[in-house]
């Protein structure tokens, strides 16, 4: 069990989970507020939801280069989202230690999930292919074939009941999720994220969700940007409207009524406004309606739809609460940064550029902690021999952790640097490169390596 009540009234939570089930149920069992709503003055409100599944069209097909090298080694260059994984899994299909194997990525046309685990049968073919004649080869998937090997988002048929009062606010829901994974598990990242998200933003005294997968005989599933929060968090948001019908409100003002305050605990076991969650929802949602000029508009969609019999217009506000999870340290990031003699900077990392722009940021960062030109600094290709360890990029926080590890080793080179360093005030065109210069001439070391992770952040295992 779990300590936290939905609205902050301390009651406790019960979390179940086995291969293909999961389920977080707090406060009273849904069989009991279900069967009292009525007499509480409640209505009590049900509905499904089936959502279809997504497949992977990233523009680059899965892809892989593998070059033997000297002593039996292979240097592969690979679309891929984790360069650990891959490495450690062509060592292991190989036989190779693995400082033989260096996993290479300077970018990737398109992941979002689909090149954390899809990609490794490329890799290791060509790698196995490699080791055996020893010579270069590359694969890359054809589009038809990419997309029936690869899968995507699972499909879901979900399920809801509540109970709601005449103001709006939901004192009691259940949600039920199955996901279809196909001939593979590959629906248990869905599963987990699905029903440990499934709250949004929303409060509840009674809160359960039940999540499973099941097998059947299509494409496995693979991970999906934000893998079943996509699909709980639509399922949440129609009970919202449904609350909202029985009831005879404006959706937005049912959500309104049920958003997370500070103080109160979310689903996932975080408190809301601590421990440096930033909860700042309710005040853009006031924002949003006062900028938007929300009451305004409905008005004009009302008018419109009064004198239209057969064009319909509408308006709804919704909100989102998306996490993101260092549980036990899944975040792990490693950095290395070398000041060359002229005073430029070369920087390694081990997050993968999917188009979020990694490398700039990380550049930025250690132009900014070092007080060196931004265009000094150029970033090395991403490689599992360069900053091995290195966790997946994904989960929307690799970026911040990479710049974390940046941080660090910036600040064992600035504490080498110090007694180099013009004075306050002295500094001017030159000072970097002449402190460089310094420094160099007097036998320092000015290459260092940073990391990030190992634990979780305080007061909790996750923050959104």
């Amino acid at each position: 069990e779990q300590g936290g009540g939905g609205g902050g009234d301390g009651g406790a939570q019960e979390v179940k989970e086995d291969d293909h089930h999961s389920s977080i149920v707090r406060g009273r069992q849904a069989g009991e507020w279900w069967s009292r709503a009525a007499a509480e003055g409640k209505a009590a409100v049900e509905g499904k939801l089936r959502i279809g599944g997504q497949r992977h069209f990233y523009l680059e097909t899965n892809t892989a280069l593998a070059l033997p090298v000297e002593g039996g080694g292979l240097s592969i260059t690979c679309a891929n989202q984790n360069p650990t994984r891959t490495q450690t899994a062509v060592a292991g299909a190989l036989g190779l230690p693995l400082a033989t194997v260096d996993v290479r990525v300077r970018r990737i046309g398109g992941a979002y999930g689909g090149k954390l685990n899809a990609h490794l049968p490329t890799a290791i073919a060509a790698a196995v292919a490699a080791a055996k004649h020893g010579r270069p080869v590359r694969l890359h998937n054809d589009r038809s074939d990419d997309m029936a090997s690869t899968g995507g988002r699972p499909p879901m048929e979900g399920s809801f009941r509540l109970a709601v009062d005449q103001g709006g606010v939901v004192s009691s829901i259940e949600l039920t999720a199955a996901f279809d994974s196909g001939v593979v598990d590959g629906g248990a990242g869905d599963l987990t994220m699905g029903v440990c998200w499934a709250d949004n933003a929303y409060r509840a005294d009674d809160f359960a969700v039940h999540g499973s997968f099941y097998n059947s005989g299509v494409v496995g599933s693979t991970a999906c940007r934000a893998p079943g929060v996509v699909q709980t968090i639509p399922l949440h948001e129609l009970a919202m409207e449904a609350a909202a019908e029985a009831v005879g409100l404006p959706a937005d003002a049912v959500r309104e009524a049920n958003l997370y305050a500070t103080g109160d605990a979310a689903l996932c076991g975080v408190t809301v406004g601590e421990n440096g969650f930033n909860w700042n929802l309710p005040a853009m949602w006031q924002s949003a309606k006062a900028r938007w000029e929300v009451a305004a508009r409905r008005e004009q969609v009302e008018a419109f739809n009064r004198s239209n019999r057969w064009r319909k217009r509408g308006l709804r506000m919704v909100p989102v609460k998306y996490g993101i999870e260092d549980n036990g340290g899944a975040y792990k990031e490693g950095c290395s940064l070398g000041v060359l003699a002229d005073g430029s900077v070369r920087l390694a990392h081990g997050g993968c550029e999917l188009g979020q722009g990694i490398h700039t940021k990380a550049a930025q960062a250690a132009a900014f902690a070092l007080g060196c030109p931004l265009g000094g600094v150029s970033v090395s290709d991403t490689s599992s021999l360069a900053t091995p360890g290195s966790a997946d990029t994904g989960g929307s926080a690799t970026s911040e952790c990479v710049v974390k590890a940046v941080l660090d080793a910036a600040e064992t080179l600035n504490a080498r640097l110090l007694p180099f360093r013009p004075a306050a005030g002295a500094a001017g065109e030159g000072a970097w490169e002449a402190t460089v210069k310094a420094a160099t001439d007097a036998g320092v070391s000015l290459a260092a390596s940073g990391w990030f992770g190992g634990g979780a952040p305080p007061g909790g295992a996750q923050f959104d």
